[in-house]
C-alpha cells in the first residue's frame, strides 16, 4: 500500500468507529497536513479545515458543531509541550474543542527538547486521562503490517475520546489497550540498526582486493610507492571529536546507572559512560 492509501485506511478506521455523523474535521499543521486532509475528504468528510494549534484555540471554533455532529481534531505533529505545564495546558485546551482527538506525537528525531518524553503515547495518555479522555488504539492494529515511509509518526498515532463517550466504538480486538502503548515499528528498528552499524564502522575496500592478507607495495613511477592495503575508517558521532566531551566522561564520578535512572533520555551520554566504566573495571582486574 502507498503512504496515501495507509493514511486513508487509518482515517477510515476512525470514521467507521464513530456512531454519530462527523460534521467537521480540523487538521492541525505539522506533518503531512495536506495528505491527512485529502484522506478525510476521500472518506466522505465534506468539512475539512486546516489551521494551527494557536489559531484553533483562539478562534470561535470552540463552539459546538453547527450540525450537532462530532468534531474531530487531528494533531499531526503533537501539540505545544516545551514544559510539563505547557503540555498540560495544551491538553486542556484541545480537549475543550474536540469530541475525538487523533493524535500523532512529535517524532523522536524531530523533538527539540529532550526534557520530556513527548514522542510516546504513554506520556500523553496520562495527561489526557487527567482531562477525562481515554486512549483508544483504533488505528495501529489495522495498518501495522503495511509498508510505509512515515512509520516514525504512524507508530505512535492513537485516538483519545472522552471517558463514557458512547459516540465512538471499536471491535474488541482493536479497542483493547494493554499496559504497553509505546511501540517501535520493525521498519524503524531495522533502519536504526543499519544506521548504527554504518556509524560504528564503514569499510572502504579498494576494488579487486582479494583477501585479508597483506597487500604488496606497488612501485609507481620513479621510485614512488603506493600502498594498496585497504583503508578502514571509523565513522564516529561528532561528540567524540569534542575534547570537552571526553574530559566530561573522564571526570564523571557518578555511576552510569544513576544517570540513566535520573535522565533516561540522555542515552548517548550514559551509554558512553557505561562502556568507559566497564572498560576501566576490566583494566583494574587485569592489573
Amino acid at each position: 500500500m502507498t503512504e496515501n492509501e495507509i493514511k486513508s485506511l487509518a482515517v477510515k478506521q476512525v470514521i467507521s468507529a464513530c456512531k454519530q455523523q462527523v460534521d467537521e474535521v480540523i487538521v492541525l499543521e505539522g506533518r503531512h497536513q495536506t495528505k491527512w486532509c485529502e484522506a478525510y475528504a476521500q472518506n466522505g468528510i465534506s468539512r475539512v479545515t486546516r489551521t494551527s494549534f494557536d489559531t484553533l484555540i483562539q478562534s470561535t471554533a470552540q463552539q459546538q458543531s453547527e450540525g450537532g455532529g462530532l468534531r474531530i481534531v487531528h494533531a499531526t505533529r503533537g501539540i505545544p509541550a516545551s514544559s510539563l505545564s505547557e503540555a498540560e495546558q495544551s491538553v486542556s485546551q484541545i480537549t475543550s474543542v474536540a469530541d475525538i482527538i487523533v493524535f500523532s506525537p512529535v517524532p523522536v528525531t524531530e523533538q527539540e527538547s529532550q526534557d520530556l518524553l513527548i514522542s510516546w503515547p504513554s506520556f500523553w495518555a496520562m495527561l489526557f486521562l487527567a482531562e477525562g479522555y481515554l486512549l483508544r488504539d483504533a488505528i495501529r492494529p489495522k495498518i501495522w503490517h503495511n509498508n510505509c515511509n512515515d512509520w516514525e509518526s504512524l507508530q505512535s498515532t492513537v485516538v483519545f475520546t472522552r471517558n463514557g463517550f458512547d459516540g465512538f466504538s471499536m471491535d474488541a480486538e482493536a479497542g483493547c489497550v494493554g499496559s504497553v502503548v509505546d511501540f517501535v515499528h520493525p521498519s524503524i528498528l531495522e533502519e536504526n540498526l543499519r544506521g548504527l552499524s554504518a556509524l560504528q564502522m564503514s569499510n572502504l575496500i579498494k576494488p579487486g582486493f582479494p583477501s585479508a592478507s597483506p597487500s604488496p607495495v606497488v612501485s609507481v613511477g620513479s621510485g614512488a610507492s603506493e600502498d594498496t592495503t585497504p583503508q578502514i575508517y571509523l565513522a564516529l558521532p561528532k561528540r567524540y571529536s569534542k575534547r570537552e566531551y571526553e574530559t566530561k566522561i573522564l571526570q564523571e564520578r557518578r555511576a552510569w546507572w544513576k544517570i540513566a535512572l535520573r535522565s533516561p533520555w540522555r542515552y548517548s551520554y550514559w551509554g558512553d559512560l557505561w562502556r568507559f566504566q566497564r572498560r576501566s573495571k576490566r583494566m583494574l582486574k587485569i592489573k
